[in-house]
């Protein structure tokens, strides 16, 4: 457990040094931004992107950090939306198979909260 924490604190340290999420100021919020309802609808570690797709609709924003790292997850999708306390960012990791494995919280002022996270499935058969 103290690894995947770790784990999860590494993935998200570059956004730890931004005050305020990655979005643009002039980004009006649309019909398409997301709510911490359909949030709640992910199951990471079983939701796949295309469901994801069908949930939440086309990210604001994709990132690919597979070509830095093999053994990191390989695609993030970014998704705007506010709430009573203002804007917030939501992120969420998909490991190699296209499965949710991280979704974080990044709100305009504040720390990062990891909403939900799945470490990724074991390769040994254990007993």
């Amino acid at each position: 457990m103290k690894y995947a924490c770790i784990l999860i604190a590494l993935c998200f340290a570059p956004y730890s040094f931004a005050g305020t999420p990655d979005t643009p100021k002039s980004a009006a919020f649309t019909a398409n931004e997301v709510t911490l309802e359909m949030i709640a609808k992910i199951k990471v570690g079983d939701t796949t992107g295309s469901q994801i797709k069908e949930l939440l609709g086309t990210p604001w924003r994709t990132n690919n950090y597979g070509d830095c790292n093999v053994v990191d997850y390989q695609e993030t999708w970014e998704y705007l939306g506010h709430d009573a306390n203002g804007r917030f960012k939501i992120s969420i990791e998909f490991d190699e198979a296209g499965i949710a494995r991280i979704v974080a919280k990044t709100p305009a002022r504040g720390p990062i909260v990891v909403l939900a996270a799945a470490p990724k499935p074991s390769t040994q058969h254990q007993h």
